[in-house]
């Protein structure tokens, strides 16, 4: 008897300690035979790659978390990408969220908030390896430059592409997650950068989803991740609120927990 009250209390103990963190949508380990025909299987070379991509980019920017900024709100703290702001990771190597810097920008020049990325910014992220970049909301996305050419910091040739997705618009969810679930396959390249004027609220959205999808993140976490990275700037955006607790994740783009695991903060 006092056996098995030790095991349930040991068994109480574990569930209550454990994160509220469930896997639900995740694929198990992928067995070594997996049909590489699958769509959701990943062929070993690519589950490689994903490995050296999330590494080299979590030892770059030293981000362990949702919530640490490696570019903070005045567009500082980290030179090499000047030009964004409050640069966060949602998946690492594969997927970063933020804003742009219009109104502290020393070096192309203040400008009005609701602006795209400016010349230095697209420069940068290009520069840092990053392959794409998607602007999330329409206004003077005509100004900027939709392709950006440089040498990266491993003196690589690489082409930045700017693209234009509304964030806060469930129609587009599956264009975004496409995309990344691309990007983690190794069909499309990455990292891609997520932006949205502030770094809060519209790319705040876009990363709950890719939480969501590949990181196993509940509604509830999913939400809490979303107001905590609005930086106090929540109130009044219940129409967002709800749709991050609203979106589920899309059974095609499911990702195995091989996957999940080298991406996942």
């Amino acid at each position: 008897m006092k056996c098995l009250f030790k095991i349930f209390f040991a068994s109480v103990f574990v569930c209550s300690c454990t994160p509220q963190k469930v896997a639900t949508n995740l694929l198990p380990s992928q067995p070594p035979n997996t049909n590489l025909s699958e769509p959701t299987a990943v062929s070993g070379d690519a589950l490689t790659n994903l490995k050296l991509k999330s590494t080299e980019y979590r030892q770059r920017y030293g981000l362990t978390d949702v919530f640490t900024k490696l570019v903070d709100n005045l567009g500082n703290k980290f030179d090499n990408l000047y030009g964004v702001r409050n640069f966060r990771v949602v998946l690492h190597g594969v997927y970063y969220r933020g804003g742009a810097n219009n109104v502290y920008n020393k070096i192309d020049g203040i400008r009005a908030n609701e602006n795209p990325l400016q010349p230095s910014g697209l420069q940068n992220l290009c520069e840092e390896g990053f392959a794409n970049a998607i602007y999330l909301y329409p206004t003077n996305y005509n100004t900027a430059a939709k392709i950006t050419n440089c040498k990266n910091f491993k003196n690589e040739t690489q082409t930045l592409n700017y693209e234009n997705i509304i964030g806060l618009d469930k129609t587009h969810n599956s264009i975004f997650i496409s995309k990344i679930y691309n990007v983690i396959k190794g069909t499309a390249a990455g990292p891609v950068y997520g932006h949205c004027w502030n770094g809060w609220h519209s790319s705040g959205y876009v990363a709950s989803m890719m939480l969501k999808q590949f990181c196993a993140y509940t509604d509830a976490q999913a939400l809490d991740y979303w107001i905590k990275n609005t930086d106090k700037n929540d109130a009044g955006y219940d129409a967002e609120k709800k749709m991050v607790s609203d979106f589920q994740p899309i059974t095609k783009y499911l990702i195995y927990k091989d996957e999940s695991n080298l991406i996942c903060p």
